[in-house]
């Protein structure tokens, strides 16, 4: 099966089972399915359901799909792997999602840890033999303790780790007298101390098992360094997260920003004036935010307004969920709309064409959308009134 950015489609769906979190996958019934098109290519099911996980490769038709994924091998890898961008991929159409979004964008990042091409030659003993260096005294005070390791499997061993007076000994086979004894699969232990498993996931799954003080196998987890491969001595190390920013929850705008969005469609900007201060919020809100006393009255503003200030934009960041960079230059504008009062100003945009003109002090107008449905395009922009 052809490689790239030094993995195959083989390892990122063999490794989904050691990569998949319980924790996350609760409450959740769907079958995402991948239709990997191209040389190298396939397709699979992978059905998460009552908690549990069941991946298979198919060589049918993909049915029953929740979600359905179509990619190449280069581009699946590449965004797995965070070597190409998600969003990009996604809106260039290399990816193409059919059914549920919300499963691939909400849920599919809850479900697995991030997969990382394994490390070359990297065995139980190679980790175990770097335990003394990687051992820290300063977190070891008053800590007297042996961390007993039975490692099964090809590669594996018996080791103890003694750690007492600030100090750390590692010996062959299994003390007698052991605090905690920690057995698991030599793949398990190495993509465990590499960052490929969760650790909290392999336990709950029953990939390690745990006899002794449960106590001093979560204090073990800060005495030493993490073990790292090909990290020059002393050199900085760079962490970076990548995630979805996306919040699983829904909010209801409530009657304030209703009466606002039904104003957008007859071309009206409704405001709350507090009874306190007199003070207008634009758009509209329940309290205001200087009295903190609630706003019941509406008043109608503008639509014709004040520049008060000009932001312009040449470099747009794309957009985290979709990957979109918007056409530059634009320019955001802060107008005092007739009526308001004189701290609060509204938001938008100017017409691309008055950009150049545009300066504070300058009368502005809103440009409607030709239907307007209560939402936030029914706005288009501010455009300058001559």
């Amino acid at each position: 099966m052809t490689e790239y950015y030094g993995s195959k489609l083989e390892d990122i769906f063999n490794t989904m089972e050691e990569r998949f979190r319980p924790e996350g996958a609760e409450g959740v019934d769907a079958v995402f399915c991948y239709d990997i098109t191209g040389e190298g290519g396939g397709k699979w099911r992978v059905t998460v359901r009552g908690g549990e996980l069941k991946v298979e490769k198919t060589e049918g038709d993909l049915e029953g799909c929740s979600v359905t994924i179509t990619t190449d091998p280069k581009t699946f890898i590449g965004v797995t792997l965070g070597k190409i961008d998600g969003g990009e991929a996604f809106s260039s159409g290399k990816i193409k999602v059919d059914g549920d979004i919300g499963l691939l964008t909400n849920v599919l990042p809850k479900l697995f840890t991030k997969y990382t091409p394994p490390a070359k030659d990297v065995t139980a003993k190679d980790i175990i033999d770097t335990v003394v260096e990687r051992f820290r005294p300063d977190k070891a005070e008053g800590v007297d303790i042996i961390i007993g390791y039975d490692i099964t499997g090809e590669g594996g061993g018996k080791w103890s780790i003694i750690v007492k007076d600030g100090t750390c000994t590692v010996k062959e086979g299994l003390e007698s007298d052991c605090t905690v004894t920690m057995q698991m699969d030599a793949k398990v232990f190495v993509g465990l101390n590499l960052g490929l498993i969760d650790g909290t996931a392999a336990f709950t799954s029953g990939k390690v098992k745990i006899e002794g003080d449960m106590g001093a196998a979560a204090l073990s987890a800060g005495l030493f360094e993490r073990y790292r491969v090909g990290v020059v001595e002393g050199a900085e190390e760079l962490v970076s997260l990548k995630c979805v920013p996306s919040i699983d929850q829904r909010f209801a705008t409530g009657p304030v920003m209703g009466k606002w969005f039904d104003g957008l469609k007859e071309k009206k900007f409704y405001a709350t004036k507090c009874p306190k201060c007199g003070r207008t919020q634009i758009p509209p809100r329940e309290i205001c935010a200087v009295c903190r006393v609630r706003c019941r009255d509406f008043v109608e503003l503008g639509p014709k307004g004040t520049v008060t200030l000009i932001d312009d934009v040449y470099y747009a960041s794309p957009d985290p969920l979709t990957g979109e960079v918007r056409e530059t230059p634009y320019a955001g504008v802060y107008i005092v709309l007739d009526g308001a009062s004189e701290e609060e100003a509204f938001a938008h945009e100017i017409k691309k064409e008055d950009i150049a003109r545009i300066k504070p002090g300058m009368r502005v107008r809103p440009v409607w959308a030709e239907k307007r449905i209560g939402s936030y395009k029914d706005l288009l922009y501010f455009e300058i009134d001559e």
